[in-house]
């Protein structure tokens, strides 16, 4: 494996059956890792950024940007993943592939990480791992990675359990961190933010192997959610479509000049025997 490369999982320590789990799975994709202890929601000592303090069980912020709530969990986890970052900076490396502790590995992972470290200079970030789901979302289309492509997906997904990052954009993230309050999967993802080339695999080659992630113990409820269906039904079709489709199709070929290939509907996910 690429000796530029870190590996870091993210495992909270009062989880050591994860961290098991994931020292097996690092084994067999040839990666020696380094484990990053997790920044505990439920420890007496967690304090969370920007002086938020818990209002009701372990809300903190009641109505965040994208009207949903923020807990607690979110940000431990969040806070994890800057962890994780800082020490990947303090490291020698030049990318560092970060995973949380119950990230699972298609048998080809090693070949898909070889070949999309190859194309290093196309991105900043590349997910590796995200919301399973059926069929495809519309995006551009990047590179060929062996069986997989690189694409700039017009309608990200969430999750964080496994992505590359550069030392220049983990430094980006660490440096526009502060006064974001919403889920990291969502932050790392939203390139029209922090201003980073964010690309997916496609199809993802890992995916969250175990049933609840022990970070993620609470999501907040988006409006679909709570219950606004309707309403959330109406902006899709209207001005949310506009947004999401096509001023990122805009966005995305721009910040992508001269290395997309055209629309295409890149698969989200594919089964393999575990």
């Amino acid at each position: 494996m690429n000796s530029r490369l870190g590996v870091y999982v993210i495992n909270l320590d009062r989880a050591p059956e994860r961290r098991v789990f994931m020292e097996s799975e690092t084994a067999k994709a040839g990666l020696d890792a380094t484990f990053v202890s997790a920044v505990d929601a439920k420890a007496q000592d967690f304090a969370p950024r920007g002086g938020l303090t818990i209002r009701r069980d372990d809300v903190l912020i009641e109505t965040n940007w994208d009207g949903r709530i923020y807990v607690q969990g979110e940000e431990a986890c969040f806070q994890s993943h800057l962890k994780a970052l800082r020490l990947f900076l303090e490291s020698p490396h030049d990318v560092a592939l970060v995973l949380e502790d119950d990230a699972e590995f298609a048998p080809d992972f090693p070949q898909a990480l070889e070949a999309i470290l190859g194309y290093r200079r196309l991105w900043d970030i590349v997910k590796l791992e995200g919301t399973r789901m059926k069929g495809a979302r519309p995006a551009l289309k990047v590179a060929e990675a062996g069986p997989y492509r690189l694409v700039a997906s017009l309608n990200p997904s969430s999750g964080a359990a496994a992505y590359l990052v550069t030392r220049a954009a983990a430094e980006r993230l660490l440096a526009q961190a502060d006064g974001i309050f919403e889920p990291f999967d969502n932050y790392l993802s939203a390139h029209w933010r922090h201003g980073l080339k964010v690309l997916d695999c496609a199809p993802f080659p890992a995916r969250q192997g175990l049933p609840v992630s022990t970070r993620k113990e609470k999501r907040g409820p988006s409006p679909r959610q709570a219950g606004e269906r309707f309403t959330a039904w109406r902006r899709h079709l209207g001005a949310d479509f506009f947004r999401r489709y096509v001023l990122r199709w805009f966005s995305q070929r721009r910040r992508f000049a001269g290395h997309t290939h055209g629309l295409t509907l890149a698969p989200w996910a594919r089964d393999w025997s575990g």
